[in-house]
């Protein structure tokens, strides 16, 4: 019968792993990974079993029975977001998935989202090209994905500014409650008036597929709709600028590697954005619960222990990764947890990896000569904490160009 010696003692006390900002993460995580495959760590005023090894992290990912995402989301996102994909099991995951796949296909990123990727990025570099100097989170990384994910819906941007604290707000509802209950309200009233339309006339947008389509006879509701792109719009939005101001501080950290990728980018960009995700994934860490006694990997888990699957720390195992703290765009490894495994993996994964290809390319094709401005924008683009250590991406990337 499972006991509770597994959380009798921490491995570290020092750190929160849910909320505390943590610049030498990657060194933690590798001393915690040295001693074994998982940690006892502190997480939100409790203790929580940190998985730290590819295996572990990989297997924990396809093991929906035993750490189900509903467990965690019913709690975390339902509140504000209302019922996702995240909180749903069984057949009702899978009808529901399978209706508002299809636009996210790969096909049909090819062939129907690509295609609008390259002139936004060009209409947002356009603001600021001339000026030979600018911080790239603020000007390029925060506006370019959230335009993206509001024009695929086909929703108006009459005010940035506001289409932005949305997409914020909705994503950081642990931390600011209130915040995130506002957004969630303010969305819906932008959103349902939209959704009604697309009912009466459905055009080519996001939202006109997803009223229209169906599987084994069923479609989705207002409300359904409405959870889905509550769930898209910050998803899409924040983990993509993270992604982004991830790579680019690396590349720009990392001059070598950066003149690869100027010296062809068409080519180069493409990989340059894989040794992104692995080298500081956007989403460094994954909270799940365990909701039953289990035996698992040789670990007996009490019931309702939180689970941590580190993602940044898988991605820098030595026995996946050979020398895993190495940036390096010529690894060409793409088999990757940054997007999850298992039935809850990203549904928009063909559509990060176009929009962060297509973003990474126009950068370096119009900024000829990019480069950090001066030492303190090195320090700026060293890769910090977003939320404790789950989201994490520059604070500010202060650069130069010719």
């Amino acid at each position: 019968m499972p006991n509770s010696s597994l959380l009798d003692h921490l491995d570290i006390t020092d750190i929160d792993f849910a909320f505390q900002d943590t610049p030498d993460l990657h060194r933690v995580l590798a001393d915690l990974r040295a001693r074994r495959p998982y940690a006892i760590v502190p997480f939100a005023g409790t203790r929580a079993v940190l998985l730290l090894t590819h295996d572990l992290v990989s297997a924990a990912f396809k093991d929906e029975e035993t750490f189900p995402a509903q467990a965690v989301y019913s709690l975390t996102t339902e509140p504000v977001l209302g019922r996702t994909l995240q909180c749903m099991t069984g057949d009702e995951h899978r009808v529901n998935r399978a209706i508002v796949a299809p636009p996210f296909r790969r096909s049909l990123v090819s062939g129907w989202i690509e295609p609008l990727l390259a002139p936004i990025a060009h209409e947002v570099i356009d603001r600021f090209a001339h000026l030979g100097a600018a911080d790239l989170v603020a000007e390029f990384t925060t506006r370019y994905p959230v335009l993206v994910i509001s024009r695929l819906l086909g929703l108006p941007v009459g005010d940035e500014a506001t289409v932005l604290r949305w997409a914020h707000d909705l994503f950081y509802f642990p931390l600011d409650p209130a915040a995130a209950h506002q957004a969630s309200r303010e969305f819906a009233d932008h959103v349902l008036p939209i959704i009604a339309a697309r009912r009466e006339q459905p055009g080519e947008d996001l939202i006109s597929k997803l009223v229209t389509e169906s599987v084994e006879g069923t479609t989705l509701s207002d409300d359904q709709i409405l959870a889905f792109l509550r769930l898209l719009f910050p998803a899409g939005a924040d983990t993509t600028m993270l992604a982004l101001g991830n790579t680019l501080s690396a590349l720009l950290t990392h001059p070598d590697q950066l003149a690869l990728v100027t010296a062809d980018p068409e080519e180069q960009a493409e990989w340059a954005i894989w040794e992104g995700l692995r080298w500081e994934p956007p989403v460094g860490l994954l909270p799940r619960a365990c909701p039953r006694d289990t035996h698992w990997q040789g670990l007996d888990i009490p019931a309702l222990t939180p689970m941590l699957f580190a993602v940044n720390a898988a991605h820098r195992d030595p026995a996946k990764y050979p020398a895993p703290h190495e940036f390096d765009i010529t690894r060409r490894a793409t088999t990757m947890l940054s997007f999850g495994q298992g039935p809850h993996s990203c549904l928009g994964s063909w559509l990060a990896l176009a929009e962060l290809r297509t973003a990474l390319t126009a950068l370096l094709t119009r900024l000829p000569g990019l480069r950090l401005a001066d030492a303190t924008a090195a320090e700026d683009a060293t890769v910090t904490s977003q939320v404790g250590t789950a989201l994490r991406g520059p604070g500010a990337l202060r650069v130069r160009w010719n």
